[in-house]
């Protein structure tokens, strides 16, 4: 990948995570960026480079950068975006009023939102992000691991975490991507504890984060990282419905992975879990389930059972 030939990209993230109407950068602050990036350009390359993400987006809303003079020296700023943080703060404040959709629900859209502020927006948003993390409330943790996913994906830095999965561990994660799907928010990204070259950790199971010194470990398989998100958005067509599952011991993971840590179980005789889950009743979702063999048993619905039941017979009568 020629990096000179990306810096318009660099550029453009760097503007959306350091500018708003009310900030904005030098040539110098620019060329430092990309320093930092292994991209080499003089003070003349910059302006045409603006000019360029401009003329990219004249025809499509909420990208605009305003070049002005502030101090003698010559700046730029991010003045379009999808969302102004005056309308983030409302529809934050709607959901927080909301009663008909659940917590999980609620904090992932949150969290989904703010991630469209720069940092300057964020330190308005939550004054709490610049100064005590120990103060902060379920919104803002996950506000502020957003913050430094994305300051440690723009310069390529690890993050250390501390994450609740099944046992509360530290980590030390090269992140390459934020991403979303129905079952939350998650970075994906190089775990140094895992042999794999992608693993995903929920944003809502970060209970403290932290910027690292050390470089991240570039990503070696882009077409795994396009995969997952792929499949995640697939999951996410097909009716909404209740699952009932009993699994073993063996797939404990891979089910607590899916639906959290926090579902309730019910210990079988036999030593089987049983669980009760609402999900969508996609063709992936049963490709998932048929994946699991002989460690799981589905034994409700009967919308689910029969929607089995004529996958099967469809896919079999392919055959």
């Amino acid at each position: 990948m020629s990096k000179k030939k990306d810096a318009i990209l660099y550029i453009l993230q760097y503007l959306y995570m350091n500018t708003d109407d009310e900030n904005g950068v030098t040539n110098s602050d620019i060329i430092n960026h990309l320093e930092g990036m292994g991209i080499s350009l003089n003070e003349r390359s910059i302006k045409p480079n603006i000019d360029s993400i401009n003329e990219c987006f004249e025809n499509a809303p909420y990208i605009e950068v305003q070049s002005y003079m502030e101090d003698g020296k010559k700046k730029f700023r991010l003045i379009e975006r999808p969302l102004e943080l005056e309308e983030i703060e409302m529809l934050v404040s709607a959901l927080e009023a909301a009663k008909s959709f659940s917590k999980s629900d609620v904090r992932n859209l949150k969290a989904k939102l703010y991630a469209l502020l720069g940092g300057k927006q964020y330190e308005k948003v939550i004054p709490a992000l610049s100064s005590d993390k120990s103060r902060l409330n379920e919104r803002g943790i996950v506000s502020w691991s957003l913050e430094v996913i994305n300051k440690a994906i723009a310069e390529k830095r690890k993050i250390k975490i501390i994450y609740r999965g099944k046992t509360t561990s530290e980590r030390n994660i090269s992140p390459y991507k934020l991403h979303t799907s129905r079952y939350g928010l998650y970075i994906l990204g190089k775990c140094d504890e895992h042999e794999g070259d992608i693993s995903r950790f929920r944003i809502d199971r970060i209970e403290d984060i932290s910027l690292s010194d050390e470089a991240s470990i570039p990503c070696k398989n882009y077409s795994e990282l396009e995969d997952i998100i792929n499949f995640s958005k697939d999951m996410s067509f097909g009716e909404k419905g209740m699952a009932v599952f009993i699994y073993t011991k063996k797939i404990e993971k891979v089910i607590w992975d899916r639906y959290g840590s926090d579902v309730k179980t019910y210990t079988m005789p036999d030593g089987r879990m049983k669980i009760s889950v609402e999900d969508y009743f996609s063709d992936t979702f049963l490709g998932w389930i048929f994946s699991l063999g002989s460690d799981i048993e589905v034994v409700g619905s009967k919308t689910l059972l029969k929607l089995m039941k004529d996958r099967v017979s469809e896919w079999s009568a392919r055959l």
